[in-house]
Order: structure tokens, then C-alpha cells, then sequence
């Protein structure tokens, strides 16, 4: 049950507008290959990591720390956080995302901010998240709407401005060890790792479906996480092959995977299906 406020409104106008924008039923496209542009060795252990194509920079989490490297053209540049309480360190990083503009967002769970840096990682501002407990993952919408899980309310809070009267939650205890937030543009799609399942909702929170596995869509195709590739079933298709074991997938505009050993950055090529 939601527990909704005067910003549901605006939400479900937003909703309405980009269903009408995608009423022209699209040519179907099955997946050919994906062209890795990055694959970044690193003498880290991955967490996270999202791409900004405006400055073709990547930003990797490092895990179990609260630092975060800076890629660009895949070589490191930067390395911004470690332990502490100013403007650029973080006390407990729990999630990164990119912010409309393709600059960083990074969540500290335990100073309950989400801090926001530039390509280089100069800081530039941040957000107190009011009335959240335990929050420790987010993504954020092209148009500045927040989707913040809450650990200790078991519910994803969507906000634009952080105040009460401007938010509404869905979810609460249908999730219990959620990886990682994903938007689109009529679902939102989150990995929970505990029950090893991928579970959809729609964009104003209302419970879609389950899957098992790891699971990601893109125009209209399905993609699993296994252990050593990518599987599309569909087509009984395999890519992004390796040696390593995949730990975490997200596909959007780019694809991008991640091993306790590396990072690869790509985009998936299509071919339309003319039957």
C-alpha cells in the first residue's frame, strides 16, 4: 500500500506523458554483439561503477571502503573519499549514481547525505536525506526524482525536494537485500540478493512481477546474469565471455559488468528482425 502525498500527482503526470511518447510500436531487435569500448584492470575489488559519456569518465566504487576511483578514457585520474566527515570524505559509501547532468552522486549512509561531485571529482554540493533512517541505495530520474531505499523501513522513499510533504513509498518488506536500483522509463527494475530475483515495479511503485536471477531489459530483450557471460535467452545467445566471474551487470544506455578483477564498458549492436 502506498502511503502517498501532492507529489504523487506530478509522478503520475510525468507517467502519462512518457507512455504516450511510446505508443509507436518499435521494429523488433535482437542483440548481435556487444562492443566493449573500456575493460579496466584494477588492484581493487570492485563495488559499483556508472559511466558518463559526456565526459567519457567511469566511476568504481571501491568495495568494503569508502573511496572511489575516476576513470577517464579508461585511465585512472583520481581517486576521491576515504574515511572521514568533510565535505569530501564519506563515513559509510554504500551506493554511487550519475546525476542528469553526468556528474557523480554518492550516498553516505551513515551522514545520511547524497554528495555530488564533478567529473574530476571536485566537489560541488550535496543533499540532507530528512526522515531517513538507514538509507543505502538510490538512482536518481532525468528530471531530479529521487528513488532512495530505506534498510531499516524496507521501503523505497520517491522524492524531488527531501521534505515530508513531498514524498511517497512503495515496496515496504517486499524487499530484503536489494543490490541495486535501476530506472526505466515505465519500470523500475531491482536486483534483490538475498532471494537471488530480479522484481519489476511500475513507475508509480505497484508491484509488476518476480524472476529469478539477475535480470536486465533493453528494447524489449531480456538479459541474465550468469557466472562467466551474459545469456540471452531468446536467442540461446552468450556474450561478454570471460574468465573471471561476473559479479554485477546493469545495462542501459551502456552495458557495463564488473568482476573482483575488472570493469568493462560497452554498447550492445542490434539487427532488426524483418520476418
Amino acid at each position: 500500500m502506498f502511503h502517498k502525498y501532492a507529489f504523487l500527482s506530478t509522478v503520475a503526470v510525468l507517467s502519462l506523458l512518457t507512455s504516450c511518447a511510446n505508443i509507436d510500436i518499435q521494429a523488433e531487435r535482437v542483440p548481435v554483439n556487444i562492443d566493449f569500448i573500456y575493460k579496466i584492470m584494477t588492484n581493487f575489488i570492485p563495488q559499483k561503477c556508472v559511466y558518463s559519456y559526456i565526459g567519457k569518465t567511469a566511476f568504481i566504487s571501491e568495495k568494503n571502503t569508502n573511496n572511489i576511483h575516476i576513470f577517464k578514457d579508461g585511465k585512472q585520474i583520481n581517486t576521491i573519499g576515504g574515511l572521514g566527515f568533510s565535505a569530501t570524505n564519506f563515513t559509510k559509501l554504500t551506493d554511487i549514481a550519475l546525476s542528469p547532468d553526468g556528474n557523480l552522486l554518492a550516498l553516505d549512509s551513515f551522514q545520511k547525505k547524497i554528495k555530488k561531485f564533478d567529473t574530476r571529482g571536485k566537489f560541488i554540493t550535496e543533499f540532507d536525506l530528512k526522515g531517513f533512517i538507514e538509507p543505502i541505495l538510490f538512482a536518481v530520474a532525468i528530471d531530479e526524482t529521487f528513488y532512495i531505499y530505506d534498510n531499516a523501513a524496507k521501503e523505497i522513499v520517491i522524492t524531488r525536494t527531501f521534505e515530508d510533504s513531498d514524498k511517497y513509498t512503495f515496496g515496504k518488506f517486499q524487499l530484503r537485500s536489494p543490490q541495486k536500483i535501476k530506472l526505466g522509463k515505465k519500470q523500475i527494475t531491482i536486483y534483490d540478493k538475498f532471494s537471488d530475483s530480479t522484481i519489476l515495479f511500475g513507475i508509480l511503485g505497484q508491484f509488476q512481477t518476480e524472476e529469478p536471477g539477475n535480470i536486465q531489459w533493453d528494447k524489449q530483450n531480456q538479459y541474465i546474469l550468469k557466472d562467466y557471460f551474459i545469456y540471452h535467452p531468446r536467442t540461446n545467445s552468450k556474450f561478454a565471455i570471460n574468465q573471471y566471474k561476473w559479479k554485477d551487470m546493469t545495462i542501459d544506455d551502456f552495458v557495463i559488468l564488473i568482476s573482483d578483477q575488472e570493469t568493462w564498458i560497452g554498447k550492445i549492436g542490434y539487427s532488426n528482425v524483418t520476418e
